[in-house]
């Protein structure tokens, strides 16, 4: 009982922090059968939060030995929840034992031989870097040496996992969580004679990567990323602020593209690639220094169309105001007392979103319980339960608001810009649409090029 009622907070939670949650590849997971999910970690304690809320079937989670050590809420979630836990070498000071990882490895099997699941995050700890870091080889020796094991009768199966933040510290940002194709071991051993723990955590490292993106450089993740806002927005007006916009899939997609790409290009035009990205290193900084998205450069600026945005957005903003300030109210103190615990105790940007969640899940329960208790003592029933059934819709409204209201106030923020400097966006515009059309160009290039390399393999191939 007290597992589904966290599970059920942390679902809430995950919903509140980020304002979408994409999942791709649930087909992908086998429903029966003993399963390792193997996720990249960019996130912390939030990567295995995610991955948990999407398969459709109960998991068991691994964790580092110390996890719980200073922090009895967290140490009680995790004995509820059956968490195996890791000693790891580089917690030795901390008082991880190393020897005690055959007794979790002996679990780790007892539950796959019940034909459990289990998530394993094989990098061995969550980092901001701009692609995944070496996959250990633990995972795939578990997996080795359950197939190889006499009494192993149903085949166990591997679901690499994507999970890509586009901003992961940024409150109401996205999620995109992707399961890869499951790679049933026992074929796998017999596909490969000399199977080795290496050759197997190879493969699923390559897979993972495929979910992912990847860059040797962050500067190379920053630009390309912009590249690909830049692109998406065609040198067009952008569409109303209230249409949904593209998938997290479909930006990801992109940003592999421009950066299949560019790998390809960067060698054999390197004065031209990096022209470009000079351009767009400029362009990004002057944006960024204006406070403009690359999408607001293009918004029209006829009467019309302002008179529209006024009748449409601030509209919605008179009329919702009332019952956000209500909730404004309602949830300032535990939303500050929240706040304040992440910026405390959140060192790096992988640890923000965890130290939100995990301490909200606690704060805004106990103030709803004082609240609604309140309510009850002091007003009248029908009052009360006014006040009840009001209070978490009133936190939905908040949010729905805060994030209608951030697009709102950064086109305004564009438009009377522009209104009052019309050169400034004249010069923007034909920056941005150059750009676009140099990138078109060289990306038509490469095709065309493509194309010719592949005639001339099949040519080679008749000739033979």
């Amino acid at each position: 009982m007290i597992y589904r009622v966290l599970r059920f907070l942390f679902h809430m939670a995950l919903r509140v922090f980020f304002k979408r949650i994409e999942v791709e590849g649930l087909e992908n997971i086998p429903r029966t059968g003993p399963v390792l999910f193997l996720p990249n970690h960019p996130n912390a304690l939030v990567d295995a939060l995610i991955v948990l809320k999407n398969v459709p079937r109960p998991v068991s989670l691994t964790a580092k030995s110390t996890l719980g050590e200073h922090h009895p809420f967290m140490a009680y979630l995790m004995r509820k929840a059956n968490v195996i836990r890791f000693h790891r070498k580089q917690d030795s000071e901390l008082g991880a034992d190393r020897s005690r990882n055959i007794k979790a490895l002996d679990e780790c099997m007892r539950r796959l031989k019940n034909e459990g699941a289990i998530i394993i995050f094989p990098e061995g700890q969550s980092h901001s870097d701009p692609g995944i870091r070496p996959f250990r080889w633990g995972a795939a020796r578990l997996a080795l040496d359950y197939t190889l094991s006499e009494d192993a009768s149903v085949p166990l199966r591997i679901v690499p996992v994507g999970l890509h933040f586009p901003h992961k510290a940024r409150f109401r940002s996205d999620v995109w969580v992707c399961f890869g194709e499951a790679v049933n071991v026992q074929e796998w051993v017999e596909a490969n004679p000399v199977s080795s723990a290496e050759g197997l955590i190879a493969e699923m490292q390559d897979r993972v990567r495929g979910l992912t993106l990847n860059f040797e450089k962050r500067i190379d993740s920053i630009l390309l990323i912009w590249v690909a806002r830049v692109l998406v927005t065609g040198g067009m007006a952008p569409e109303p602020i209230w249409r949904k916009k593209k998938t997290v899939a479909s930006h990801v997609a992109l940003v592999k593209t421009i950066k299949d790409g560019y790998d390809r290009l960067k060698d054999t035009r390197p004065r031209e690639v990096e022209d470009l990205k000079l351009r767009v290193a400029r362009y990004r900084s002057e944006l960024r220094e204006l406070g403009i998205a690359p999408g607001e450069v293009y918004i029209k600026m006829s009467t019309w169309a302002a008179a529209a945005f006024i009748f449409r957005e601030i509209g919605f903003l008179l009329v919702g105001l009332p019952m956000t300030a209500w909730g404004f109210v309602n949830h300032l103190v535990p939303y500050q007392l929240v706040r304040l615990f992440a910026l405390k105790f959140a060192q790096e940007k992988d640890q923000v979103a965890s130290n939100v969640v995990f301490p909200g899940v606690v704060v805004f329960p106990l103030f709803y319980i004082i609240q609604i208790a309140a309510a009850w003592f002091f007003l009248p029933a029908v009052w009360a339960g006014l006040y009840t059934a009001l209070l978490p819709l009133s936190a939905y409204f908040i949010l729905q608001y805060r994030d209608r209201a951030g697009g709102i106030l950064q086109r305004r923020r564009a438009f009377w810009m522009f209104v009052n400097h019309p050169e400034l966006q004249e010069r923007l515009v034909s920056e941005g649409r150059s750009i676009i059309e140099n990138l078109q160009r060289l990306g038509e290039e490469l095709n065309s090029d493509n194309d010719a390399s592949i005639k001339e393999d099949r040519t080679l191939n008749l000739g033979d």
